[in-house]
């Protein structure tokens, strides 16, 4: 079956119990009761743009597989420092004042309802799931099947029943699977692990699993900070008005771990992902001390090559004259640390 046709298929084959129950929580000003909204309007884009989108744009091959060497194994706690391993799309393990955390955890071979077709991984993890630290908290952005991944956290929380932090509305599916420390958050919400607080962040996106359930869960990314420093995660994000304010409410980061891929075409993308040269601004309306680039070389969902985020990063950087070592780009398995900026941990 070819690329498209799987797509397409996928999307039309996209079913499920996930999200069955809508959230019933009181109105606010990013949610009307039924569905979740943006901090400013955005474009929809429907069914029909997707097929639109499939059926006629010319992307980019990727290589079939890439096996890439394992990073190293990480340590069991980080007292002192941040230590930041990226290991795959947007999955990161952050080590901080005794804490673990890991980001939208995918392990799996596919991101996709279906098991024998959607988007296909095509490099390997970092490191193997086998090599995580005990994890406190697992911080899923949204639902969408590249970030929430069921079968990667099945196996997390059977190996460390970690607290698993999530927007509106997904905590309840995610028990009903059996997943029981999952937590709902809404935006500017704050949980607290030993001496970190782990704070819930707006981001400019969408959620859904399945034909029915189109924003009737909530998005977001997350703050983390504690004695060491501080690390913002973004998620899924299109450039919005969200970086200025989280700056405003909690101040710039020690990190900031920003979407570069997954952004052709623009016409598509624009409004729910970020590309290379808009991540740069966002790093620099953070004022984050170092970024990392992040969703990006795993998964193909869009048209851009593998590389292509790299490339166009190193020219946004340019542009705006940020240096290199100010927003870093980091290979599957790398590690960054407070101790040592060159690209190994505490």
């Amino acid at each position: 079956m070819g690329k498209r046709a799987g797509t397409v298929l996928s999307l039309l084959t996209t079913t499920g119990c996930f999200g069955a129950v809508p959230y019933a929580g009181p109105v606010s000003n990013h949610f009307d009761g039924i569905q979740f909204r943006n901090m400013e309007p955005t474009e929809v884009k429907g069914f029909y743009d997707v097929l639109r989108w499939k059926m006629t744009s010319e992307a980019a091959t990727w290589p079939d597989f890439v096996e890439i060497e394992e990073g190293p194994t990480p340590p069991e706690r980080v007292q002192q420092g941040i230590r930041i391993q990226f290991i795959n799309h947007a999955t990161v393990l952050i080590q901080m004042d005794g804490v673990n955390l890991v980001t939208d955890p995918v392990w799996s071979k596919r991101v996709s309802p279906i098991s024998w077709v959607g988007p296909a991984r095509h490099k390997s993890p970092g490191i193997a799931l086998e090599s995580l630290p005990p994890i406190d908290a697992v911080l899923v952005s949204h639902n969408h099947y590249d970030h929430m991944d069921l079968p990667t956290l099945r196996r997390i929380a059977e190996r460390d029943d970690p607290m698993m932090l999530v927007g509106l509305g997904n905590a309840r599916p995610l028990q009903g699977d059996h997943l029981l420390r999952a937590q709902d958050m809404d935006w500017w919400d704050t949980k607290r692990i030993a001496g970190v607080e782990i704070i819930f962040t707006p981001a400019q996106h969408w959620s859904g699993r399945t034909m029915g359930d189109h924003n009737h869960t909530l998005w977001g990314g997350f703050f983390v900070r504690g004695p060491s420093g501080s690390v913002y995660f973004a998620g899924d994000t299109g450039d919005g008005p969200h970086f200025a304010e989280t700056r405003q409410r909690l101040g710039s980061p020690t990190v900031a771990l920003l979407p570069i891929g997954a952004y052709e075409p623009r016409w598509f993308m624009a409004s729910q992902h970020i590309n290379p040269e808009e991540a740069v601004k966002a790093h620099v309306t953070l004022g984050a001390t170092i970024s990392i680039g992040i969703h990006w070389g795993t998964f193909q969902l869009t048209d851009e090559s593998m590389e292509a985020p790299r490339e166009a990063l190193h020219e946004a950087r340019k542009r705006a004259q940020v240096p290199d070592d100010r927003f870093l780009v980091l290979e599957n398995g790398e590690v960054w640390g407070t101790r040592n900026r060159q690209g190994v941990g505490p």
